[in-house]
């Protein structure tokens, strides 16, 4: 199976924002230095506030796989569940990245 992407959008409530988008960044800088993780872009959409959006990019499922499974990601939604109002996670299969 070749790469797969991932595309995350998480809305917050208002006061966390900020405090969401430093943890999302930490975590961001974090999952890059993973081998299989080829991608991994912060998104801020130019409307809709305390929103933001994640376009990940991983080598294929065993590197998702293994992205998922770190104690570090179990961590990172622990500690800011209580910061989102909603999540929507798309799982996608790359087929032209030319």
């Amino acid at each position: 199976m070749g790469q797969i992407a991932i595309i995350a959008e998480f809305t917050t409530h208002p006061e966390h924002f900020a405090d969401f988008l430093e943890r999302m960044q930490a975590h961001a800088t974090a999952s890059r230095k993973e081998a299989g993780c080829l991608r991994f872009d912060i998104v801020i959409p130019r409307k809709g506030e305390h929103r933001l959006m994640l376009y990940e990019v991983y080598a294929g499922q065993d590197a998702l796989d293994a992205h998922a499974g770190t104690d570090r990601i179990k961590a990172h939604r622990e500690a800011t569940a209580h910061m989102v109002t909603e999540r929507k996670l798309h799982i996608c299969d790359m087929r032209d990245s030319g």
